[in-house]
């Protein structure tokens, strides 16, 4: 390459690593610029705790203060039951989710090494979107 215009070295070890990167597996998903915001509670029987919910919502990993606006948005469950449970609980006050990632969000819940809760979710990518979405609603009996 010794008749080689100053530069096009450059380029042409550009467009390898570009085509290595878009051809090489990799372990991001599709949601790997996003991050889960809301709420969890535990649901107690006798100072035992029996479960837990959660209201969350996607947002972007860069959201700009987007999840602040999710976390008053899903901060209370009512006089929600612990959906599989028979009988009554009560619930811890609210933990707050700020942030956390799609596999954060599925480890809150013991699935599996791997699991990406994201996957099933519409992202709130702007902050006037919030109050127009239903928040995705996570349960588990323990």
């Amino acid at each position: 390459m010794a008749n080689v215009r100053p530069g096009t070295r450059v380029a042409i070890l550009g467009l390898a690593v570009a085509a290595a990167v878009i051809t090489l597996p990799g372990t991001a998903q599709a949601q790997s610029g996003s991050r889960i915001c809301g709420n969890y509670w535990d649901a107690r029987v006798n100072g035992k705790t029996v479960g837990r919910v959660a209201k969350v919502l996607e947002v972007p990993k860069v959201d700009f203060n987007i999840c602040l606006r999710v976390i008053d948005h899903t901060n209370s469950i009512g006089n929600m039951q612990l959906p599989g449970y028979k009988g009554k609980v009560t619930w811890n006050p609210r933990q707050v989710i700020r942030a956390y990632t799609c596999e954060e969000a599925g480890n809150l819940f013991n699935q599996k090494y791997g699991a990406d809760p994201c996957n099933k979710m519409n992202r709130v990518d702007l902050i006037g979107q919030v109050n127009g979405r239903h928040a995705a609603v996570w349960s588990q009996v323990y």
